[in-house]
């Protein structure tokens, strides 16, 4: 069935249907064939009918059927009726027995003349009939390969054959119009006045589309009926009727031919869908509202919870009225509560274009009677199809959460210190000694002058051998809150070095100076609050004598790290260095390890 569009106007009060009519006409034309009235006199060797010798003719059948089930269906039911003609041809054995019974009277073949005339039926029939479709083209749903079965019955009018024997050499008749036109008979078969019996007509086809429905197919049919009819025997003069079973069967070809119909259809007026009616939202949980409230997440604390709750229930109903192929889509969001690079909204559950009015709330993010802490939104729109358009509305939209209580103290992260190298900085006084020069002549010579200068040494005895680890809550190391004892080891470091001997140096005393630490560790943050461990730094720090805190604070690359902590190399012998004169004076500072 092919319509028009049904919302060209919202004024349109009808539909041009076009389709397939239920009526439908054929034709059918084949040879027949007779029964015999028993299967082995007509397909046994010795095929023969005991009196009437039926042999082949022809068939033809116009049939008209109204379908009472839809042409869209595979299976079709309808009621039909079948008008045909069909006729028998006497075989050619039956002429040889009547010259057998006139040769038993003395006559030869050329003195006995036969007439005849063949077998006739006419029927009308009325019944059901059958269509199961086998196939239907793309292209054209009304173009379809069937099978057909038809089942009918009615009045069928049965004449039987004329045959009539007799020879015209041994009686004179008068001049009257005589069938045996004079002579004696030998044997007549005749129809007898009892024409009209009640019978069955079957059929069974397979049609296959042309064009313009036209159907061309191969069928077979058989009917059954009774039949009346009188036999003269010439010898004794004796008039015999016979009532008998009746019938034949064909094949052959036949044709069937469907009508399109065109119908004005009333219709109330439609509207194209607006969409101006947005669905009613809800959420509920524990046989409250959860739209815009905050749960409290008790994290393992024992504040009250109903373990046994069910999960959150979202839910929504139409409020369009007359929706048309209206569907759905909803989504739910969420948003975790910590604050992580990256973290955006995630949608955790969702229904496209369904025809549910309910979104299940994911288990992975409810046990215990209680939601995951984070931030929920849900999500929901409709949107309407017609043949005029699509339409989708307004989002709703609501949202709740779980959040932690504010008297829950997070656990606070830790930190690990892998101290590397640590080492000391001072400044201490030294007299350069007077080289002696030693001539050829035996002689000996002081050169240079006695100088007391300044230099800086560093001290690492500490970290030499191993690292040392500790974990503290902050980031930041200071030396005063080390583990242990090995900021009062550096504190006797520094007692150490400054109590050494003092020299005079420009006029003054003066005794060695601490004057700063410095150290090299890598710092990671431990797993903290469901967060896996991070490496946060390597650092090289500067570190005040006094105070025992940071004064500078520097990130280092693992190739400045590698090259920090390499062991310094061999330091090697410097041969003496002998000068003439004062010339050998220095002011210059060195820096060193010890």
């Amino acid at each position: 069935m092919a319509e028009l569009d049904d919302c060209d106007t919202t004024f349109q009060t009808f539909i041009l249907v076009r389709r397939l009519s239920p009526w439908r006409i054929g034709l059918y034309a084949g040879p027949n064939f007779a029964y015999c009235g028993t299967w082995e006199n007509t397909f046994g060797p010795n095929k023969r009918d005991n009196t009437l010798y039926n042999g082949a003719g022809f068939n033809i059948t116009a049939n008209a059927d109204y379908y009472l089930t839809p042409a869209t269906r595979r299976l079709r039911f309808g009621l039909g009726a079948a008008l045909g003609y069909g006729n028998y041809i006497t075989r050619s054995i039956y002429r040889d027995y009547l010259y057998s019974l006139a040769a038993a009277r003395g006559f030869n073949s050329s003195q006995v003349t036969i007439r005849q005339r063949a077998s006739e039926d006419m029927f009308l029939t009325v019944g059901p009939v059958l269509q199961f479709t086998l196939a239907r083209s793309r292209k054209n749903p009304d173009a379809v390969t069937f099978i057909e079965a038809a089942a009918r019955g009615g009045l069928f009018r049965t004449e039987a054959a004329t045959i009539s024997a007799y020879t015209p050499s041994t009686l004179t008749l008068p001049a009257v119009p005589s069938f045996v036109d004079g002579g004696g008979l030998i044997r007549s078969v005749n129809p007898s006045s009892n024409l009209y019996h009640l019978g069955a007509l079957g059929s069974l086809a397979i049609f296959f589309p042309l064009k313009n429905n036209w159907n061309i197919g191969l069928q077979g049919q058989g009917f059954i009926t009774k039949l009346n009819y009188l036999i003269i025997n010439g010898v004794d003069d004796q008039v015999y009727e016979f009532k008998r079973k009746h019938g034949g069967f064909t094949v052959g070809l036949a044709v069937r031919k469907g009508f399109v119909q065109k119908k004005l259809i009333p219709k109330a007026p439609v509207s194209c869908p607006t969409c101006e009616q947005i669905p009613e939202l809800n959420v509920q949980f524990n046989g409250a509202s959860l739209k815009g409230a905050s749960l409290a997440y008790t994290d393992g604390t024992n504040a009250p919870v109903n373990t046994a709750a069910a999960a959150p229930v979202i839910s929504w109903r139409s409020t369009t009225p007359n929706p048309k192929n209206e569907t759905f889509t909803a989504r739910l969001y969420y948003r975790p509560d910590s604050v992580v690079a990256g973290n955006t909204d995630q949608v955790i559950a969702q229904l496209e274009n369904t025809t549910d009015t309910s979104l299940p709330f994911p288990a992975a993010y409810f046990s215990n009677g209680q939601l995951n802490p984070g931030f929920y939104y849900v999500t929901v729109h409709n949107k309407q199809t017609a043949k005029c358009g699509t339409c989708m509305s307004e989002v709703v939209t609501t949202s709740f959460s779980s959040v932690r209580p504010r008297n829950i103290v997070q656990p606070e992260c830790e930190y690990r210190h892998r101290l590397e190298r640590l080492e000391v900085y001072y400044r201490t006084p030294y007299t350069r000694e007077i080289a002696n020069v030693c001539y050829c002549n035996g002689t000996v010579t002081s050169v240079g002058d006695t100088v007391t200068r300044l230099r800086y040494r560093g001290l690492n005895r500490r970290l030499a051998d191993n690292v040392v680890e500790f974990d503290t809550n902050t980031v930041i190391l200071n030396l005063n809150e080390l583990p242990g004892g090995l900021a009062q080891q550096l504190q006797a470091e520094k007692a150490k070095i400054e109590s050494g001997n003092a020299i005079r140096f420009k006029g003054r005393r003066v005794r060695p100076q601490v004057q700063y630490f410095r150290a090299v560790f890598t710092v990671t943050k431990l797993p903290c609050n469901g967060q896996p461990e991070q490496t946060v730094g390597s650092f090289n720090t500067t570190i005040s004598d006094n105070s025992y805190t940071i004064t500078d604070l520097k990130p280092l690359t693992d190739e400045q790290k590698a090259k920090l902590l390499a062991p310094p190399a061999p330091a090697k012998k410097k041969a003496t260095r002998r000068r003439a004169g004062n010339s050998g004076k220095r002011s210059d500072v060195m820096f060193g390890v010890e």
